[in-house]
């Protein structure tokens, strides 16, 4: 036996050479790479075939833009696992199903010598079966473009389909394949839930702006998911048409985000879930029956007797046949293997108490939770217990979604999830409703809380809500010694006058340096910083010199020298965190003693001395060499700004030379606005320096 060269023993693995182009070539390599002999093409086709990404892009080429293409698809349909579709392309495909289901029920295949054999009647059932199409399932559209019959595909894994209708500039730019049901959503739901019912073999799914009307279309959509028993990820992502022409909220579409949950396989690992409200955008884009026809109420196509054959539904379900838009049965079993649960854009009205309790009821194992609004929660300290102890006792990712109207008990929920989970357990905790106040909830309530997850929480994001002062601040970064990222952005002034204005979720310089920070880890850390606007902010105001412009020797007052002494014990702190990679630090200014308006213009303000060195022979402090542990800083943001009048006196090519030096990594720092004009010297010197050793860096934010 002579031996095989290695090229040779590997060309007799068509699978491992298959294996590898899929997953280490895109779509132009494979193709070369078949065109370089018959063995390859035969061996890379269902790797090229594999993943079809089918999105109309004016001017680029498009799967179903020739004919060439198109033939090419068709005879490799079977090998379609993962499929990214846009709407033109969606209803232009199936349409082409329909000229191949018509041509093969027409095609009769005669019983070799007369003699009808199991083989020729197997042909013949599945002829019928690809001939076959449900009654609810919008008819072909008229022929306004070329059609090519193109077999339907049955074996896909993974699905994104993205629904929104896509204006175009000009008419040059329109889809050349565009056909009128793409503007007839009704049609749409339904080619889209035909597509999933024919593919129940898929794992991954993602719906992208469809629109739902009425409770008809909750009925379908929920039938087409619940046939996918295999389903382990699913991200919805649903428009409602829930308001009339004179803004009447219809609310026919409430309990859709229940429906679907309902709906969704045993097997699913995670659901994201999100509801819109159509807006203008889609009155001008869809038909005018649809705009016109009240909910629930059938369009014309829907009528006809075209298609109102009870011959032509699907045979899975015996006598449910008869009615294809029966309420779906609804899955009994729990979710076991569900961990992320994300139930995002909801109305308060959409979900009651009660109904939330059965959704967590089916989720043992959740770990994962997007809090939505609910309606009417009487106890809310009650119903967090019986989450956290009961329902969901694995949660360690909370977050809240964002509300509309009144949401006081929706947050007081999240928050006392949080707090009645067990001791170090929770790892991310997201809160970013604008104007959220939970009336019971004190500041030393929200400190202790942070305080028992401290050992674990890796993340936490706080914006806008009001319980959070800067005593609990500082517990977050002095005891939450895990800390990866932390994102404390400020809300507005609370009071009408001066002496009731406080700043929110701002922490004040004097409990930012009191201890020392245990958040060593900390990656992203967006924070603001409350200083005291005497004496510095305000020298001009106070007849003083500003300390930047003072002829040498500069000379400081017992009360400059004391708040630098403050800001430089600030300045460490920072510098202390070697592992940073995004700073994002403002700076307000405010009267302690509620006589002044605050100043809160962060990129009009500074932090005195931060962004310079100390010049040694005039005396005038900085402290830029502090921060020199940022080594692996990638972006610098906040208060900033390289053209207020304390930096454009302060910052000169020494500074740039040191940022350049220490900061290796920065590309992008916010240090002008478009509104600027153009960039100082040395700032031009290090974008120059940079762009020499092939490095990004961005200096320029649009406001």
């Amino acid at each position: 036996m002579q031996p095989t060269s290695a090229m040779t023993r590997f060309f007799e693995l068509p699978e491992l050479v298959g294996h590898l182009a899929h997953h280490h070539l895109g779509q132009k390599s494979i193709s070369r790479l078949m065109r370089t002999s018959r063995q390859l093409h035969s061996f890379c086709t269902p790797a090229l075939y594999y993943n079809i990404y089918a999105v109309y892009i004016p001017g680029k080429k498009n799967l179903f833009a020739s004919k060439e293409s198109i033939d090419a698809f068709a005879r490799n349909v079977n090998l379609v696992r993962d499929l990214d579709m846009s709407l033109m392309d969606m209803v232009y495909y199936v349409n082409c199903v329909f000229v191949y289901q018509d041509q093969s029920s027409a095609w009769i295949l005669p019983p070799v010598d007369g003699i009808v054999t199991r083989e020729h009647e197997a042909l013949e059932r599945e002829r019928m079966r690809l001939s076959r199409r449900p009654r609810w399932l919008a008819p072909p559209d008229s022929q306004i473009c070329t059609l090519f019959p193109i077999p339907p595909m049955t074996l896909l894994t993974k699905l994104d389909l993205y629904l929104c209708f896509q204006p175009f500039p000009s008419s040059s730019d329109r889809c050349p394949y565009s056909l009128p049901s793409s503007m007839d959503p009704r049609a749409t739901l339904t080619q889209t839930c035909w597509l999933l019912s024919s593919n129940p073999h898929i794992l991954e799914l993602r719906l992208a702006n469809l629109l739902i009307k009425d409770r008809r279309d909750i009925r379908l959509l929920s039938r087409a998911i619940f046939g996918l028993k295999r389903l382990q990820e699913a991200e919805v992502d649903l428009i409602s048409w829930d308001e009339d022409r004179a803004g009447r909220d219809l609310r026919a579409t409430r309990g859709l985000a229940l429906a679907v949950f309902f709906a969704c396989s045993p097997a699913l690992r995670r659901l994201y879930f999100e509801e819109l409200v159509n807006d203008d955008y889609w009155e001008e884009e869809v038909t005018e029956e649809y705009r016109r026809n009240g909910q629930e109420q059938p369009l014309s196509w829907e009528t006809s007797e075209d298609n109102d054959d009870d011959d032509d539904g699907d045979d899975v379900d015996g006598d449910e046949n008869k009615d294809e838009l029966a309420v779906p049965r609804l899955r009994k079993e729990p979710m076991a293997h569900l961990t992320s649960l994300q139930l995002g854009c909801l109305k308060a009205q959409d979900l009651s108490e009660v109904e939330f309790q059965s959704v967590l009821a089916h989720c043992p194992n959740l770990t994962t939770i997007l809090v939505p609004p609910i309606q009417s929660i009487q106890h809310p300290q009650q119903l967090a217990q019986e989450i956290a102890q009961q329902l969901c006792p694995k949660l360690t990712n909370i977050e809240m979604a964002s509300f509309f109207g009144d949401n006081s008990a929706s947050c007081e929920l999240v928050f006392r999830i949080f707090e009645a989970l067990p001791e170090h357990q929770v790892q991310r905790f997201h809160c970013r409703e604008q104007s959220s106040l939970v009336s019971v909830l004190t500041s030393d309530d929200a400190g202790s809380m942070f305080r028992r997850q401290s050992a674990t929480l890796r993340e936490i994001v706080l914006a806008g809500c009001r319980n959070f002062d800067s005593r609990a601040i500082q517990t977050i970064l002095v005891e939450c010694w895990a800390l990866e990222l932390l994102e404390v952005q400020s809300g507005p002034l609370e009071g009408n006058n001066h002496q009731q204005q406080q700043p929110t979720l701002c922490i004040n310089l004097d409990d930012a340096i009191e201890s020392p920070w245990g958040c060593m880890r900390i990656q992203n850390l967006n924070l603001t910083i409350a200083i005291p606007d005497e004496p510095l902010h305000r020298s001009k105001e106070l007849g003083l010199v500003p300390y930047y412009n003072r002829p040498p020797p500069t000379t400081l007052s017992p009360a400059e020298t004391a708040q630098f002494q403050s800001l430089e014990a600030l300045y460490r702190q920072l510098g202390a965190l070697t592992k940073l990679q995004s700073l994002e630090l403002k700076a307000i200014f405010y009267d302690p003693a509620g006589a002044r308006a605050i100043s809160t213009n962060f990129r009009l303000n500074s932090f005195p001395g931060m962004l310079n060195l100390k010049n040694e022979e005039t005396g005038r402090p900085g402290y830029l060499h502090l921060l020199r542990g940022l080594t692996k800083l990638r972006r610098l943001f906040g208060s900033i700004s390289a053209t207020n009048e304390e930096t454009k006196a302060t910052i000169g090519m020494e500074e740039v030379k040191w940022m350049d030096k220490h900061w290796p990594t920065l590309v992008k720092a916010d240090f002008f606005t478009n509104r600027d004009g153009n960039l100082s010297k040395p700032f031009l010197w290090f974008l120059e320096q940079r762009h020499s050793n092939k490095k990004i860096l961005q200096l320029v934010t649009r406001v």
